[in-house]
């Protein structure tokens, strides 16, 4: 009678290890269709609290679900118009920009000299490098861009899991019994808190940096406004990201000094919002340590692109849930949240 093979903590380990790198890689190469999938359910979340208002209010589901796709439509055509053309031309004036910004950062030298501040440009150059920075902001643009081209995919599909919403926790109670889907309740519940009040955060956080730009009169007002949203959801280095771009341009298109109040303007913004108004709104917060907020950005962009940085959040706040509902992995959703001691 032969027994199984026993391995030691190592080979497991590594076992593990291997198996996380093919799935990995199977991901990376499916990366564009799960991409689309990831962002049409992370709409059909956002859109479900409006379609339980209206499926509440005895509105035809059929019909609610109708409203939201033209809602949703409207919105789409509104950012196409507002947008028109913008990121094809910033991405091809990147490298003019560059230029501009590195001739600027003479003016820069000679502040700083100015404070008796011993500082070449070649070493300002190293420490803030706008080729690098315009570059990131063109990468990510095209990035998201390509994420959109399917559009009409991703809605069709945000509107076939509306339709399935509805039934769909019967059916899992059903198919898992029903104390055992808690967890995906959860998941759903923090998934739609979390996206409903980012993306309100991030609205707020949009109008108000584009009201700024626009009282500044700096290049492609709107755009930078996009920015500000949707980088809005990148947590602790988005809003500095969305940032930088906007600064550097409004430096060399205005001066330094109106882009140093520019830079006073978005602090203001970003404290007034991420200080504020969105722990306000959130209560407790996301669940999850700072740290693993950092890496989570790293490791989903990594595996899915731009789209996955967006995303970053919501996947690990997932990933916890999930990890806390089973007693092999309960350590690891211990070491993705928060130090408690150091709370109270």
């Amino acid at each position: 009678m032969s027994s199984s093979p026993s391995f030691s903590s190592a080979a497991r380990i590594l076992i593990v290890l291997a198996a996380f790198f093919i799935v990995a890689q199977g991901i990376q190469g499916a990366a564009s269709m799960i991409i689309q999938l990831l962002l049409a359910v992370y709409i059909a979340v956002i859109c479900a609290s409006p379609l339980g208002w209206m499926v509440d209010r005895k509105i035809p589901v059929t019909a609610a679900v109708l409203i939201l796709l033209v809602g949703l439509l409207f919105i789409g055509v509104c950012l196409a118009a507002l947008l028109s053309g913008s990121i094809e031309q910033f991405s091809k004036d990147i490298p003019v920009y560059q230029d501009k910004i590195r001739a600027g950062m003479s003016a820069w030298v000679v502040q700083l000299q100015g404070f008796d501040l011993p500082i070449s440009t070649e070493e300002l150059g190293s420490v803030i490098d706008p080729g690098r920075t315009m570059s990131l902001v063109g990468t990510l643009l095209n990035g998201l861009g390509k994420a959109l081209t399917n559009t009409m995919v991703i809605l069709l599909t945000v509107v076939f899991i509306l339709f399935e919403a509805s039934g769909f926790s019967h059916k899992l109670d059903v198919a898992m019994g029903a104390g055992n889907t808690d967890y995906l309740k959860r998941i759903a519940d923090g998934i739609r808190n979390y996206m409903v009040i980012k993306t309100f955060t991030s609205f707020i956080t949009g109008l108000l940096v584009g009201m700024l730009l626009w009282a500044f009169d700096v290049d492609y007002p709107m755009l930078w406004a996009v920015l500000a949203f949707l980088f809005n959801y990148i947590p602790n280095i988005g809003s500095i990201i969305a940032a930088l771009p906007a600064i550097l341009l409004s430096s060399v298109q205005l001066g330094i000094q109106p882009a140093m109040f520019l830079a006073l303007g978005y602090v203001f913004i970003n404290l007034l919002v991420g200080n504020v108004l969105e722990p306000k709104l959130m209560g407790k917060g996301m669940g999850l340590s700072v740290l693993v907020v950092f890496i989570s950005l790293i490791f989903w962009g990594w595996l899915l692109g731009p789209v996955g940085v967006l995303l970053s959040v919501p996947l690990t706040m997932s990933l916890k849930i999930i990890f806390e509902n089973n007693e092999d992995t309960q350590w690891l959703a211990v070491m993705l949240g928060p130090d408690d001691h150091n709370e109270k």
